[in-house]
């Protein structure tokens, strides 16, 4: 089956989508907060019906076409709201679209994501130079920036903390793999289910399994299908990854924190989101602009569903 169409939206927030579990409960509420979600709020206060789009952060183009394609699916209209990192929020400055930002969420930083039954071989960084653990990160290609990032962070942390591995070493164990000794023949036919599972086999030697595309999707399908043993992911997706995964598809997963704070990172990467108001809306959209915005950057509600998934309010007290 094929689905086409277009979809009209009256408010529009463009955004990272590696926090999606908490924006889903601020828009749908929280009924143990007393909380109906901003959606209803909109939709009863102000007429307005809201849409939101999650993919890997598109807002500058988004906003310069005022339109966002999926497949054969076009939504159309303007953001009211862009949320994500502050490289994306200089450029949508520079091109004139927004005014300011504002932090409305930080993270706690990076964290192993192992297969259950590999933690008896897995306790730190340097367990992922073993050669029988296969690591998955984003693709280095596509997603350049969180392939930087985890990457990044294996090396780091390897490099500024005593746990007895080099950290050239380590990451040159795992990132120079040699693809010409992989025998790959089965993905010519990817429907062989089997034989491309047998791909990822320790018969292999594969180190290094980099995902096709989104890697919050990617990273634990890999771990769950056993075609890798440990990845490096947000700590907040790691915790909710392990929960959600053993219940919907019967997957464990166990989750190891890295060292480091904000403060005193120790290799570890920290990071903050933002929040802008897109500049030209008028009447109820600017109106209900400012009543979004103002829930994100000082609503206690916000905060608490922040606590809730392992995130935190960067907000001051």
């Amino acid at each position: 089956n094929d689905l086409h169409g277009d979809l009209d939206c009256d408010f529009i927030i463009s955004t990272a989508g590696n926090y999606h579990f908490a924006l889903l409960e601020a828009l749908q509420g929280r009924p143990d907060l007393s909380f109906e979600g901003l959606q209803t709020i909109l939709q009863r206060d102000y007429g307005l019906k809201v849409c939101w789009s999650t993919s890997p952060p598109v807002a500058v183009d988004q906003v310069a076409n005022e339109q966002l394609q999926v497949k054969n699916i076009i939504m159309h209209g303007k953001p009211a709201l862009a949320m994500g990192p502050g490289g994306l929020m200089t450029t949508l400055t520079t091109r004139g679209f927004i005014s300011d930002s504002t932090p409305f969420l930080r993270n706690k930083g990076n964290a192993l994501l192992i297969r259950a039954e590999k933690a008896h071989k897995i306790f730190d960084i340097c367990d992922l130079g073993r050669v029988d653990i296969r690591v998955v990160t984003p693709n280095n290609d596509l997603e350049p920036g969180s392939f930087g990032n985890f990457s990044g962070t294996i090396f780091n942390v390897a490099n500024q903390n005593n746990y007895g591995c080099d950290a050239t070493t380590l990451f040159d164990s795992i990132f120079s793999q040699d693809i010409s000794t992989i025998d790959m023949s089965a993905f010519a036919n990817p429907t062989n289910i089997a034989a491309v599972q047998q791909v990822f086999t320790t018969a292999n030697q594969i180190k290094w399994v980099a995902s096709s595309r989104i890697m919050h999707r990617d990273i634990p399908y890999a771990l769950c299908f056993d075609e890798a043993d440990a990845g490096v992911i947000f700590y907040h997706q790691a915790t909710y990854l392990k929960e959600t995964l053993a219940t919907t598809m019967n997957c464990q997963l166990d989750v190891i924190p890295l060292p480091g704070t904000e403060a005193n990172p120790m290799g570890n990467r920290f990071g903050t989101l933002h929040i802008a108001k897109i500049l030209g809306h008028t009447g109820k959209v600017k109106t209900a602009q400012r009543v979004m915005y103002d829930f994100f950057v000082g609503s206690p509600i916000w905060t608490q569903i922040l606590m809730d998934n392992d995130l935190v309010d960067p907000s001051p007290n």
